[in-house]
């Protein structure tokens, strides 16, 4: 086996990388200047040879004009956020915000940030102070750094960023010399990490002006606002108090007196949002599969179906009863379901679909605010207080239960990983609110130890275990060592002579200097711990923990879930699912994305209806998501898709757009898209020119976008339902059919890469057409740049002071200090974003008419796109051909990889499956590869239908999205479908298909075209060299497929 202390193998993901240069690119072209009275440096401007020598102490600053704006607006732009009018300054100090969901590598994501704009701006930015809500977190960022600072130093010229980090601790023993030396004076890359109790405090000896090392009775803290550091916030919704607030928090107006250059938010869930820069929301998380999927097992599961449950959720706004009981479906099925009951409509042996045990159950009164719901029950009378259940089980069975099923759901996770081939070990993370309910006094174990170790000496003796364990002796050589496969991590206080584990009331406001270091202890001994217990060495799999400590646990191998609660009114909130949503990683530190596997468990003391309905809440009430409104992020999305220009599009037109749909009935005051609109929306005359122009894909848009936000949903698995399991049609494993899928495989397994010969002197003079036309009406402003006027004086009583520094912009006339691109790099620039010759590119560069305009990055931005535009029109217009890799091949697990099918999923509105209910007995497709497949539209669900009942098609499968590529101009592509058709009942034919439901060529876009005229070109060059037959063709529907290929 491998060291107990694995090494994570650090991947840069492509959404990590977007959040990282949605920041950077913010300040492309903007001024940065240095005046610092203290160390005496001559002004410098802008991007001169002696920046980057490590002179410079205080970070630069920055005009805030309308070229940062532009770069504000381009960032969002792209990133599909609605755009700012104006720069949003909040007590004059610029705020970014960087939105996050829990478990994407937020923490990469800033520091990587950092080491971007300290190298991208050679030293204009070198001063870093990151604020963190608790000593949790604070922790987690430090163990964090010590996993990435190799990958960082790979990066970035061998820089090891933990040597350029001071970790502020009010226990140290001279903090004030330690954080000048340390952070104010060091005149290269600095960061300081510190947490907001540190930070606010009025008694910090941080202001103390009478410190020894004091310079002219100056504090740490006055040369910390003269260094203008760069502010990274970490969870800022957790100190910054929101929008709504009129007045700074303590710990908000601490950080803006230090004058930050500017501020950069980092949350998944903010209050505020200012200058909104970058989101990867809950929803877009889990459909780019970047978070593991939720299943929910719940003990309400283990209540016989014969006992007449009952669940008292609360009383609705119509003063009616909600509650849940078992009851059953048409198809005899027993479920527990969600009620509205009233005492005068309503019956509850009805709604339960008869069934017997609620024969003599109901209402004796409607329900009462604060007061317990009273049924009549076979009469007696039971009186159940909101949130409470009526169940055969006891305080101590529920707690039994839910440890239980968290036993058998992590055996059950672990098994299935290593039985599919991957090393990945499996952890279960238990939350308790009484440390006493784990360790007793005297150290003794307390009652819940006690009923793990029954449950899992008894569990582990079933013959389906041993069998298991025995199958994998060489991962599990202690697993029946009860006592070694679980421990409890607790707030500690280390005292001389011994440790003490002291009680934490997690939901305390503020907790004492005691408090603070005992739960500081504890998540030491958690992250001390992170990467041994990834190793099969480390026996450890179960864990129990206070929740107090629940932010110093994220490690990416928890899939099993359990809160043990006193009460079962507790639900499970989104950031307590945070703890296990972070994607595993094998034994030899590689992150594995394999949908099916990625799973966590969240065992439940509530019902799957309650948690699920819960837990959606959670994410809709933390994001602001309500499904009818037509939000600014909607508007921005229509007009994109519509073709606006971001020139076009602003606040007022999003503001215009929503009074117009208002005005004519499509949209509520609310700004809630109305039912049935489509009458109105056909009448509809747009009155603003803009709109006007775009009208009939405006309205097209409105629709299409709605639809998608109202299918907007985190599909949450019920773990106690049956699971829908994909595999291989049985008739595939006949042998005229194995050999058919190996030859569909085989023709399929080929790499090709492309060559096009395009007529070169066509393409220049279209690019040099393009480009001088995208800069006919464009010119570059003015450039300004920004210094600070200020004295620095000696006032006898007072002592040493600062004048305040008064901002001055100048404009800039010294030619040596514009920003100048020469012929050089603009070529350098395009080359690299399109791989054209440079000679080509010089000869464009050359007829350019304003070539001045080069010198801004955003227009530069704009003539690559414009000749790439170029480029593409030509290879369109050129032939394309294809050459045989040698060597290279698919592998054809990947290329028949099956769908998971989620057993929620089931009859859900805009989710497509086929069969529709793959839950059914014998249901699967009859020709297809697969039993079962999910589909992004209706259109291709009616493909797979035709191709289904076709007695002609021997079998088909739907090509999996990276599975199967073909290299084209536009990157990877896949196909929709792999067809083999009987040729008269003799030989097969085989054919590759791209559906574009009932699209006309001429409805096809460029890219649509080009990409199929690459599958054309790719599989004929396979059929040519190989001299196995496989056609491609697009069609617009079942019968034009057939049409196209004479079948």
């Amino acid at each position: 086996m491998r060291d107990k202390k694995i090494k994570f193998d650090i991947e840069e993901l492509s959404y990590q990388k977007e959040a990282v240069n949605s920041v950077l690119d913010l300040f492309i072209d903007i001024p940065k200047v240095v005046t610092n009275p203290i160390y005496s440096d001559k002004l410098n401007v802008m991007r001169k040879a002696t920046q980057g020598s490590g002179r410079y102490v205080r970070n630069k600053d920055i005009s805030l004009g309308n070229k940062f704006l532009e770069n504000l607006k381009y960032v969002q732009f792209g990133n599909s956020i609605i755009l700012n009018d104006t720069i949003d300054l909040d007590k004059g100090i610029l705020n970014l915000t960087v939105e996050m969901e829990t478990g994407t590598g937020k923490t990469y994501v800033y520091l990587k940030t950092i080491m971007e704009l300290y190298k991208e701006y050679e030293g204009s930015f070198n001063k870093f102070i990151i604020v963190v809500p608790s000593v949790a977190i604070r922790l987690g960022v430090q163990k964090s750094i010590e996993i990435f600072k190799e990958q960082l130093a790979r990066d970035y010229d061998g820089i090891d960023i933990s040597k350029h980090i001071l970790t502020f601790d009010a226990n140290m023993k001279d903090p004030a010399s330690s954080v000048r030396d340390n952070f104010i004076d060091k005149n290269n890359l600095s960061i300081l990490i510190i947490n907001t109790q540190a930070f606010n405090s009025a008694n910090n000896r941080l202001r103390d002006r009478d410190g020894e090392s004091n310079i002219d009775g100056l504090s740490v803290w006055d040369e910390m606002k003269e260094i203008h550091p760069i502010i990274i916030l970490d969870e800022p919704q957790k100190f910054d108090g929101g929008t709504s607030k009129k007045d700074l928090t303590k710990t908000m107006k601490a950080i803006y007196e230090t004058e930050p250059r500017f501020i950069i938010r980092y949350s998944a869930t903010h209050r505020s949002k200012m200058n909104l820069v970058y989101k990867l929301d809950s929803y877009d998380a889990y459909i780019k599969k970047l978070v593991k999927r939720i299943r929910v097992r719940s003990i309400t599961r283990q209540v016989p179906q014969d006992f007449p449950y009952i669940k008292y959720r609360g009383m609705t706004k119509n003063n009616d009863a909600k509650i849940e009981i078992f009851t059953r479906d048409t198809g005899k099925k027993v479920k527990i379901k969600t009620f509205e009951i009233n005492k005068d409509k309503d019956n509850i042996y009805e709604l339960s679909g008869d069934l017997k045990q609620y024969k003599n159950y109901r209402l004796v009164e409607n329900p009462f605010k604060g007061k317990p719901l009273k049924i009549e029950a076979d009469g007696k009378v039971l009186e159940l207080e909101e949130g409470e259940t009526y169940t055969p089980f006891d305080e101590k069975d529920i707690v039994r239960l839910q440890i239980r099923i968290a036993i058998e759901s992590h055996l059950e996770q672990q098994f299935r990983l290593l039985d599919a081939g991957k090393e990945i070990k499996a952890l279960s993370l238990f939350f308790i609110d009484e440390v006493a309910k784990v360790r007793g006094e005297d150290g003794e174990d307390g009652e819940y130890f006690k009923i793990f170790d029954e449950e899992y000496s008894r569990i582990i003796k079933q013959e389906r275990w041993k069998k298991k364990f025995e199958e994998y002796s060489d991962y599990f050589k202690n697993y029946d060592d009860v006592k070694s496969v679980r421990q409890g991590y607790f707030a500690i206080d280390k005292l001389k002579t011994r440790t003490d584990v002291i009680e934490i009331d997690e939901n305390k406001k503020r907790y004492n200097q005691k408090e603070r270091r005992s739960i500081e202890n504890g998540i030491e001994l958690i992250l001390n711990k992170k990467e041994e217990l990834i190793s099969f060495d480390t026996p450890l799999a179960f864990i129990f923990s206070h929740s107090a400590l629940r932010e110093g646990w994220d490690n990416p191998n928890i899939f099993t879930l359990c809160t043990l609660k006193k009460s079962d009114n507790e639900i499970a909130k989104k950031q307590e699912i945070g703890r296990g949503l972070r994607l595993p990683v094998d034994i030899h530190g590689k992150r594995h994305k394999d949908e099916e596997y990625n799973v966590l468990t969240v065992v439940a003391n509530s019902s799957y209806d309650e948690f699920s309905k819960s837990l959606q809440k959670s994410y809709n009430e933390e994001s602001g998501f309500n499904k009818e409104e037509v939000s600014e992020d909607v508007v921005l999305k229509v007009f994109k898709e519509a073709g606006l220009k971001p020139s076009e599009i602003d606040t007022e037109l999003a503001t215009t757009f929503l009074k117009e749909l208002k005005a004519n009935g499509i949209v509520n005051a609310k700004g809630e898209l109305k039912k049935e609109i489509e009458d109105k929306l056909e009448k509809l005359e747009f009155k603003n020119e803009v709109l006007n122009t775009h009208s009939i894909k405006l309205k097209e848009e409105i629709v299409k976008v709605m639809e998608e936000k109202g299918s907007k949903r985190i599909i949450i698995e019920d773990g106690d339902d049956e699971k829908v399991v994909n595999r291989e049609s049985r008739f595939v494993k006949e042998d005229d059919f194995k050999n058919i899928v190996f030859n569909l495989g085989d023709r399929l397994s080929y790499r090709t890469t492309y060559r096009v010969n395009i007529d070169e002197d066509k393409f220049l003079k279209e690019a040099i057409e393009k480009l001088n036309k995208y800069f006919k009406y464009k010119d570059l402003q003015e450039q300004y740049y920004s210094i600070e006027e200020g004295m620095h004086y000696i006032d006898e009583l007072e002592g040493a002071s600062y004048e305040k520094a008064v901002k001055v912009n100048e404009k800039i006339e010294d030619e040596s200090i514009r920003i100048e691109r020469s012929k050089l790099e603009v070529v350098d620039y395009i080359m690299e974003g399109t791989d054209l010759p440079r000679q080509s590119i010089s000869e464009i560069y050359d007829a350019v008419e304003k070539k001045h305009l080069f010198n801004s990055q955003e227009y530069l931005d704009g003539a690559l796109n414009e000749i790439k535009s170029a480029l593409l029109a030509s290879i369109s217009d050129s032939p394309i051909e294809y050459d045989l890799l040698e060597g290279y091949r698919l592998n054809t697990t990947d290329i028949f990889k099956m769908d998971t099918i989620i057993n929620t999923e089931i009859g859900k509105e805009n989710i497509y499956l086929y069969p529709e209910d793959p839950s059914r007995d014998g249901i699967g497709t009859e020709r297809g590869i697969n039993r079962y497949y999910k589909f992004d539209s209706k259109g291709e669900q009616e493909f797979a239908i035709q191709l289904d009942k076709d007695p002609k098609v021997k079998l088909f499968t739907k090509l999996s999205k990276g599975g199967f590529i073909i290299d084209t101009p536009y990157g990877n592509y896949t196909p929709d479908w792999a067809i083999v058709y009987e040729d008269n009942g003799k030989d097969n034919l085989y054919f590759i298909s791209e559906t574009k439901i009932d699209k006309e060529v001429d409805d096809l876009s460029g890219e649509e075209i080009l990409k199929i005229k690459c599958g054309k070109a790719h599989f004929k060059t396979i059929s040519e060299e190989t001299g196995k037959d496989i056609s491609f063709s697009w069609a617009k529907s079942y019968m034009d497929f057939k049409e196209k290929n004479n079948l």
